[in-house]
């Protein structure tokens, strides 16, 4: 079950949830206010407006209450006019009265109505809806530190090593800043954000860091998520092309550039992946300076 919240005629802004507990409090405190102030209502669960004084339960015609409390000894003008002025102030009274009781009733089914039946069987005494409401603030104010503190430590404790993958990282730090941010809002804001996600990231990606802290363009935590994701498909297609071949499914295969970093040096030739001895160019030379004269001789004619 759902509501419809309103904060203008023409459009919706979100649905209302049923309260389930601490975790979902801070959410729907705030839908469920802004969905009582569209209904007009939410003065008498605040308190704003306060019960009317009213003597009177007319429970039969109001003039029968009126006349005898207007003094006798009056002529007849004047004490009509009496009766009347007195009548229309406990009429103005009894206005106010059913009105204040008209909102008081909907704002007290509106919050009942959108309570999880483990919770509306504990409430189910409380007779008006800012006794109600007040309740629910009690129970469930003093349980917000508790989830704040270990929202923020699953937070802090998020690295990309952690994850299956950065998009994966991403996504867990959005969702966490998100649920922190329900229970108190602005706590964790666009920077700190961005912060979280740079620094937590793991040194592999220190160049796409440095590339983003020198950016002039503005940026948002989503921007930044996604340069990361796209960072590290980018890394994954580079390692699969550089992969030497036959090498493919090895975990511990390595790069070309890897391989020619590591392979040894001729300090013959000057090239990678042989040593002196095994040179083909100094073999070359070196069979060409063995050859006798004469055959040098029959090869130049």
């Amino acid at each position: 079950m759902s509501a419809l919240v309103h904060d203008s005629p023409d459009r919706a802004v979100t649905a209302i949830e049923p309260l389930t507990g601490s975790d979902n409090y801070a959410t729907w405190k705030r839908l469920m206010t802004s969905y009582l102030k569209a209904r007009q209502v939410w003065d008498v669960v605040s308190g704003d407006l306060q019960r009317p004084d009213c003597q009177f339960k007319y429970a039969k015609p109001i003039t029968v209450d009126i006349i005898p409390l207007v003094e006798p000894h009056l002529n007849g003008a004047v004490r009509q006019r009496a009766i009347e002025a007195r009548l229309e102030v406990e009429v103005q009274a009894f206005e106010r009265h059913r009105e204040w009781s008209r909102r008081e009733a909907e704002a007290y089914h509106t919050i009942f109505r959108y309570l999880s039946p483990h919770i509306s069987v504990h409430v189910a005494g409380l007779e008006t809806s800012r006794d109600l409401w007040n309740e629910l603030e009690e129970r469930y104010r003093r349980m917000e530190l508790a989830m704040f503190c270990e929202l923020f430590a699953q937070l802090r404790e998020t690295t990309a090593a952690r994850c299956a993958s950065t998009r994966e990282f991403v996504d867990r730090v959005r969702l966490l800043v998100h649920r922190l941010n329900a229970i108190a809002p602005g706590s964790i804001g666009d920077r700190a954000h961005i912060a979280i996600l740079l620094t937590q990231i793991g040194p592999e990606y220190i160049l796409v860091v440095d590339a983003i802290q020198n950016d002039k363009d503005p940026v948002n935590p989503t921007t930044i998520g996604n340069r990361l994701a796209n960072a590290e498909q980018t890394v994954q297609r580079k390692d699969a092309a550089t992969v030497p071949h036959g090498a493919i499914g090895s975990s511990s295969s390595t790069s070309i550039n890897t391989v020619q970093k590591t392979a040894k040096k001729c300090n013959y030739c000057k090239k990678r992946g042989h040593v002196v001895a095994q040179c083909w160019k100094k073999q070359r030379e070196q069979q060409e300076q063995q050859q006798p004269r004469g055959h040098a001789l029959k090869a130049e004619r």
